[in-house]
């Protein structure tokens, strides 16, 4: 499964902003096409049953599992080869879910590197933490470990260390001066909802991936959970080989912004990036990438103009930002 997701990488859409690329073609529709990823990959390693079979709708693909008993909210006991969902907003409801990936590595910080197809239109690996993660999958593949015995959420009733470290935190962030003995009683309950109520949280008593996510945050004098930095592609002279990848959308994203813009540099070709481009190129900014904008990027770089952008155009944009002329 992991080298099929590892032969993705780099997988992009043609022309940028289109959804269509092979993935796409082999599911049989141009949509968001991150769920898509992961079904290519199963499919691709003879593990179609081992994911549920074939999505490209993540809520549904989260419930499978769940309905399985193949689920865990947040990511304690997460490993390599699960499959993960995550929600933006930061909630821990399967219902919110909108984008998954595959677990490549675990790290001691708490971090995961994932592999994700749909990422600023593109198949990435991305570093992410717990605080847009709703919780992930274990694929029923034939070495899978067993999944924790809890579900992930701590609540009424919850025991053992990880309710010890709960009520520690509590006591650390809240005063909350609980006896710290692993069971999650009326008394942890009260501190819960009161750190909930504190950090805009949803007050349900529930200790799960958002409430992880605050109180890590808390613990190191924050108010709200902070996303890994991105980590993009170093700079230097590009291949010249027609693959809009996340090293020619970082080279793309660094002159743009030598023209004023403030992109994040990322790799990602993402909608402030795309009308950062549009905007330089002095067409309509809406973030969509049509033959309007695709005829003024080959006029500026020098390309064939049809108004569609593929690896002829990627190549005459990697030359003019070989050549510092973009």
């Amino acid at each position: 499964m992991l080298a099929q997701m590892r032969s993705l990488l780099g997988t992009a859409e043609y022309p940028p902003g289109s959804n269509h690329n092979k993935i796409t073609e082999w599911y049989g529709m141009n949509d968001a096409w991150c769920d898509m990823t992961v079904s290519y990959a199963a499919a691709h390693s003879d593990n179609l049953g081992a994911i549920g079979g074939k999505f490209a709708y993540t809520v549904a693909h989260a419930q499978s599992f769940q309905s399985r008993g193949l689920w865990h909210y947040g990511t304690g006991g997460i490993r390599s080869g699960d499959v993960v969902f995550f929600d933006w907003s930061g909630s821990q409801s399967i219902g919110a879910i909108d984008h998954v990936g595959v677990v490549e590595a675990v790290h001691s910080d708490g971090t995961i590197t994932t592999i994700e197809g749909n990422t600023s239109d593109q198949c990435m690996r991305r570093l992410r933490n717990c605080s847009t993660i709703v919780g992930y999958g274990r694929p029923s593949y034939g070495d899978a470990s067993p999944l924790p015995a809890s579900d992930g959420i701590l609540r009424k009733g919850s025991t053992g260390d990880a309710v010890k470290t709960l009520q520690q935190n509590l006591n650390t962030v809240m005063g909350s001066g609980l006896d710290v003995d692993g069971d999650f009683g009326p008394a942890t309950d009260t501190a819960v909802r009161a750190f909930q109520a504190k950090y805009g949280l949803t007050v349900d008593g529930e200790y799960g991936p958002a409430s992880a996510a605050a109180m890590e945050a808390a613990l190191k004098g924050g108010t709200k959970p902070q996303p890994p930095a991105p980590r993009p592609p170093s700079g230097g002279q590009l291949e010249v080989d027609g693959d809009f990848g996340p090293a020619t959308c970082s080279a793309l994203q660094r002159a743009l912004n030598q023209h004023g813009a403030k992109l994040s540099v990322d790799g990602g070709f993402g909608p402030q990036t795309k009308k950062a481009l549009q905007s330089y190129l002095g067409v309509t900014a809406d973030g969509v990438v049509g033959p309007n904008t695709v005829r003024a990027l080959q006029k500026k770089v020098g390309s064939g103009v049809d108004g569609q952008w593929g690896p002829d155009t990627t190549r005459h944009l990697q030359q003019a930002l070989n050549a510092g002329t973009f």
